[in-house]
């Protein structure tokens, strides 16, 4: 299957990021070969790597043809192109003696990589037809979802727990395996219509799930996630991206407000955070305008108390005890006033 027809780099990125499902190992490759002028700028200046020198003859059961070699985005970290062509040119081609055996599942007679995706596209660009594999083979009575399951457990041990991963893609894995804490998270991402690595396609993609995923069940619940994300996605309609920071301080006032004699209802702190927006200034504003000044110490308040300052939320003479609701007293004020 053909991943995308453009030759142009930014669009065959674009199509390779965004990659779901099973694919074919070759199938990437040609794709990142039709690109105009890699072959004479990038390719042709890179070492070659050829098979049969690096690793012997071909053997069956220690080497696979990469063009037999699938992958299976379900449970794998997205291939971000720069990056890779950019170790490609560092290395000045596809290093074979650091790189070692690429880890392969066998899925009957199909050869699914778990561990070493980018590796196999590097030799493979280079000119590999064949690469040193280690396999696992599946029971034949497994289900396709059961394979993933336990080669996204192989994939998240050999790489959350040895090396730097983003929460998101450590997220994603746990999710394949359905890790119970993980399919909670997932299950309030999808009531609140927002996305993280694919996950919940056609939805907005929430940015900085850490800050999401340590304060979810801990400072805020579902209902007042949900609740905010409704707010947000209406408020600030032309971002694409959904800040958590914004998302867990908005939820955490919600919370707060509620508590409150004669609480804001929901359609009010919308009408009035829209009007914010839509009042003209210079810089424009928009969600990191009442995220930037922020405490560490305490991100969920200082940004629930921003967003009730800044757009002049009318509390009807509740304002000082919503601000004691938020846990804020005069000196973490005073540190927010003077944070540039």
């Amino acid at each position: 299957m053909k991943i995308t027809n453009s030759t142009k780099f930014g669009e065959v990125s674009a199509a390779i990021l965004s990659l779901v499902g099973t694919i074919s190992i070759l199938d990437i490759i040609d794709a990142i070969k039709q690109i105009s002028n890699f072959n004479s700028e990038t390719l042709d200046k890179l070492d070659k790597t050829d098979s049969q020198s690096l690793f012997g003859q071909y053997n069956p059961i220690n080497h696979e043809m990469i063009s037999n070699i699938k992958v299976d985005m379900t449970y794998q970290r997205r291939i971000r192109l720069r990056q890779l062509i950019n170790k490609l040119i560092s290395a000045n081609g596809f290093d074979p003696y650091s790189a070692g055996a690429i880890d392969v599942a066998m899925r009957g007679d199909e050869a699914y990589v778990w561990d070493g995706l980018r590796r196999v596209i590097m030799a493979g660009i280079t000119g590999a037809e064949y690469i040193p594999v280690s396999r696992y083979h599946h029971k034949k009575t497994s289900s396709i979802i059961e394979m993933q399951q336990l080669e996204a457990r192989f994939f998240k041990r050999r790489n959350a727990d040895t090396e730097s991963m983003k929460p998101e893609e450590i997220f994603k894995s746990k999710v394949v395996y359905n890790d119970a804490d993980a399919m909670k998270i997932l299950n309030v991402l999808r009531n609140a219509e927002l996305d993280i690595e694919g996950l919940n396609p056609g939805y907005k993609t929430l940015s900085g799930f850490k800050e999401f995923e340590n304060k979810l069940f801990n400072k805020v619940e579902e209902n007042d996630v949900i609740s905010s994300s409704k707010i947000i996605r209406k408020v600030f309609n032309n971002e694409n991206v959904v800040s958590s920071y914004l998302l867990i301080g908005l939820a955490f006032l919600l919370k707060r407000n509620d508590q409150l004699d004669k609480p804001l209802t929901e359609t009010e702190i919308e009408s009035q955070m829209t009007s914010w927006v839509n009042t003209k200034d210079s810089p424009s504003r928009n969600q990191s305008t009442l995220t930037k000044r922020r405490l560490n110490s305490k991100a969920s308040e200082s940004i629930a108390y921003n967003i009730a300052t800044q757009c002049s939320l009318d509390y009807n003479g509740q304002t000082s005890q919503l601000i004691d609701f938020l846990n804020l007293d005069n000196d973490d004020l005073d540190m927010l006033e003077n944070l540039d």
